[in-house]
């Protein structure tokens, strides 16, 4: 479940099946501390399933994702009213 509106929005990351279970943190660009996680997990679709983390409501703003499979932090701006997704796979 996400919470989006006004000022607030939610970001999907869509990862291979390789992440499950794994955790990928999420800190505001201005500050790397501190830092919220969340878990890869396998997902229900109406198509079948897909490993995703989710941010289910974040501050409309610009981020930093963290995980050991990237070679340094990746940046994401999250928009409000509205789900940002991310490809990983």
């Amino acid at each position: 479940m996400v919470d989006v509106g006004p000022g607030a929005g939610a970001l999907v990351i869509y990862t291979r099946d390789a992440l499950a279970g794994q955790e990928i943190e999420i800190s505001a660009m201005d500050s790397d501390s501190p830092r919220t996680h969340t878990d890869v997990l396998r997902r229900i679709t109406a198509a079948g399933h897909v490993y995703a983390a989710v941010f289910g409501s974040l501050e409309e703003g610009e981020y930093r994702l963290w995980h050991d499979s990237l070679p340094g932090p990746q940046n994401v701006r999250v928009a409000g009213n509205q789900v940002t997704e991310l490809d990983w796979r």
